[in-house]
This record gives C-alpha cells, sequence and structure tokens, in this order.
C-alpha cells in the first residue's frame, strides 16, 4: 500500500516581514487541499493506526493519508482544527515540549509567534488530534553530542508522555536533518517511527525511522497538490 503523509507547518495568512513564507498555507489553500482528499476518497489515518498496520495487526481503508504539523503553532486550534474537522479528517502534531505556551524561540530571526501550550494539546487531543515529538527545543540533532542528542530525544519523549498520558511513538526530526546515528538514538530513546521530508509516498518496505513527507507550502498550488498525489502514487521505488 503506497501511503502519502503530507507535512505543513502553519495555516494562516503571511504576516509582513516573514522571513519563511513557505511555512505557511492559506486557510483557503488549506480547505481545497482537504476538500480534494476528500473527493478522491482519502481517510485520514493515525501513525498508531500505520504501525498497527506494517506487522498485519491492523487493516487501513483503500486510500490512506497522515496529515502532520510540525512545530505546533497556536494555529493548530484556532484555524486548522476547525477546518479538518469541517472536511472529516485528523491530524498529528509534532510539539517542541521545552517550549509549550512560548514562542517558536529556535528561529530567533523569524517572527516569534505563539505555540500551543498544555491545555491547547489536552483540548485537541480530546478532540481526536495525535502528536509527536520535535524534540525538547528543536535542536539540529546531527550538530549535538550523543549525551545531548539523546536528552533531547528522551526529555521530550518523557514530558510530552506525561501530558498525553501515553507513550510518544513517533518522532520529526527538527529540520529534517538525520544521519545513522540519529536513527540509531530515535530508536534506543524508544521511538517506533520518524518522519522526514522527502516527496516521496511510503511502501510497506520504507524504514519506520524514515518515514518520508510531502511538504506543503504557501507555492504549493491545488494543480500541484493533486498531480503529487496521482504522481507519486504510481512513481517507480516510491
Amino acid at each position: 500500500m503506497k501511503l502519502p503523509i503530507l507535512l505543513y507547518h502553519k495555516i494562516d495568512r503571511i504576516p509582513p516581514g516573514s522571513r519563511y513564507p513557505k511555512n505557511y498555507v492559506m486557510p483557503r489553500q488549506f480547505d481545497a487541499q482537504l476538500a480534494l482528499l476528500k473527493r478522491r476518497g482519502y481517510t485520514s489515518v493515525s501513525f498508531a493506526d500505520y504501525l498497527a498496520y506494517r506487522p498485519g495487526e491492523r487493516r487501513l481503508p483503500g486510500r490512506p493519508v497522515v496529515i502532520t504539523f510540525d512545530d505546533g503553532y497556536r494555529t493548530a486550534r484556532t484555524t486548522t482544527g476547525p477546518l479538518l474537522e469541517k472536511h472529516g479528517f485528523t491530524a498529528t502534531i509534532f510539539l517542541v515540549t521545552s517550549l509549550l505556551g512560548k514562542t517558536n524561540a529556535w528561529d530567533s530571526d523569524e517572527l516569534q509567534e505563539p505555540l500551543l501550550d498544555a491545555a491547547d494539546v489536552r483540548a485537541l487531543q480530546a478532540g481526536g488530534m495525535e502528536f509527536g515529538s520535535h524534540t525538547a527545543t528543536h535542536a539540529r540533532l546531527t550538530a549535538l553530542s550523543p549525551a545531548e542528542r539523546m536528552r533531547e530525544l528522551c526529555t521530550s519523549r518523557e514530558q510530552l508522555g506525561a501530558l498525553l498520558g501515553k507513550p510518544v511513538l513517533v518522532l520529526g526530526y527538527p529540520y529534517g536533518d538525520y544521519n545513522a546515528e540519529t536513527l540509531r538514538c530515535a530508536r534506543d530513546a524508544g521511538y517506533e517511527a520518524g518522519v522526514i521530508i522527502r516527496r516521496r509516498m511510503n511502501s510497506d518496505a520504507t524504514n519506520l525511522l524514515e518515514l518520508r513527507r510531502i511538504p506543503i507550502t504557501c507555492l504549493t498550488s491545488l494543480g500541484r497538490f493533486a498531480w503529487d498525489l496521482f504522481r507519486l502514487r504510481w512513481f517507480h521505488g516510491a
């Protein structure tokens, strides 16, 4: 089975002065993309669903899709959540655990915007949203010492697990940056899956710690969005 995993950051208008406008997708854009997914017969699934599917413990719908958001901006509750609910979808949000309720401090040269706090996370979880770790501080894991890397991975997993009341199974590598040592550390820290950035779908043979995500930006037209879903389904080696 081919599984597309979509990567978003913020569903919002691009504010004047933003240094990274590609991190935004306009609400009307997102609304149209969700409507297209629904028309094409896609059903959102969680990573928990997919992890149970891989060893044959659960079946998936005919056209599954995983929708993900990195960083955990507060727009996930104010804008994204209602649009997902409108179309009958859910999503997974990768949180930077030491910055809950604060701002995107890792992007010191970018406009600072509010992140979800603990109450937001609990409310979204009650509504069916899934969460994963984006490390404790959004550190570039490949640039850290082994001890620092494990601290980022273990601390975030423990903090988020305590907040959610259940084990955290999935990791989003900050900046999509990883290597063989990162994969080993993620496995040792207890993660069962990890997501990277690569414009490919996933097959039943894809390494669970290197699940590919298709990045969606403000420049992704609805035509490109639809074409990627069609093209990548048949792409050799995808």
